[in-house]
């Protein structure tokens, strides 16, 4: 690998290293010889790149050459102060190059990049932790979220990036939310992505929304697609000029499954009562 230096000089000059992390490019060392200047070597390869990033930055930027390399190491041999500092700050740089500074999800499966970030903190993986070590447990727990396929983790210059791919990514193009199928009381509500607007035992009108396509922070309001399945128990009232055997098997096929079912003979034939449930869900297998 053939090294590259740069010396860079102005206020905050250390930020420059943060610049070169976010773009992907590798620092492979780092020294503070004084106030507001900073040496870092690159990949030979990536000197082009740092010069087109920081050419907009508030920089004195040169090239650094081995007789100035000489020159260096004179005037942090006269200042013991500033080679401790110098070592502080290059530990400091190898310590942060060998955490997590960013995350990234990429893929068809981008969309659930805050289930996947939830996933790496239950694991113990964050921003400034460690790079971990072992991806199958993590690959395992994003690979159990809707329709994941597939998934795989890379690092470089200090962001994890995760390859997240699902089965039909042209299922969730558009953001909506999931509404009522019927009128009726809410049996139950999963609710993965998006704003639950109701709970279990809440009454429900038809085409009422019961989980918003948005999330709220601190940030504001964010627009998502939303994740979610609801199952909506309502009363059933059908009159049948049929027998009590043929009513209810007609009652099961118009409604599916039916409690609290009570019958009735009348003049017509014969009245269904009962309890059907409804389900409906939005992005969910």
């Amino acid at each position: 690998m053939k090294k590259c230096g740069f010396y860079i000089e102005g206020l905050g000059a250390e930020r420059a290293i943060d610049k070169l992390v976010n773009a992907q490019i590798q620092v492979l060392a780092a020294q503070k010889p004084q106030k507001n200047v900073v040496v870092i070597w690159v990949d030979g390869k990536d000197r082009k790149k740092v010069f087109a990033i920081l050419q907009t930055s508030c920089y004195n930027i040169k090239k650094v050459r081995v007789r100035g390399l000489l020159r260096l190491a004179q005037a942090c041999r006269r200042s013991a102060g500033l080679l401790a500092g110098a070592a502080f700050f290059f530990a400091c740089t190898l310590f942060f190059q060998s955490r997590v500074l960013s995350i990234r999800v990429e893929g068809s499966g981008a969309y659930l990049s805050e289930e996947v970030k939830t996933v790496l903190r239950e694991n113990g993986t964050r921003v400034f932790s460690a790079f971990p070590r072992d991806t199958s447990k993590l690959s395992a727990s994003v690979m159990a979220l809707p329709r994941v396929t597939y998934c795989s983790f890379s690092h470089a210059g200090g962001i994890l990036t995760v390859d997240v791919e699902i089965s039909d990514e042209n299922a969730v193009t558009q953001s909506e939310p999931l509404c009522a199928p019927v009128a009726g009381v809410i049996e139950r509500i999963t609710v993965v992505r998006g704003t639950p607007l109701v709970s279990a035992g809440d009454s429900v009108q038809k085409d009422d929304v019961l989980v918003a396509d948005y999330t709220e922070s601190e940030a504001g309001r964010r627009q998502v697609v939303v994740i979610a399945e609801a199952i909506v128990s309502y009363a059933v009232r059908a009159q049948y000029a049929l027998g009590e055997e043929a009513a209810l098997r007609q009652a099961y096929l118009d409604y599916g499954e039916l409690q609290n079912i009570q019958v009735t003979s009348t003049q017509e034939g014969t009245l269904v009562e009962g309890t059907a449930r409804a389900g409906v869900s939005l992005n969910l297998q």
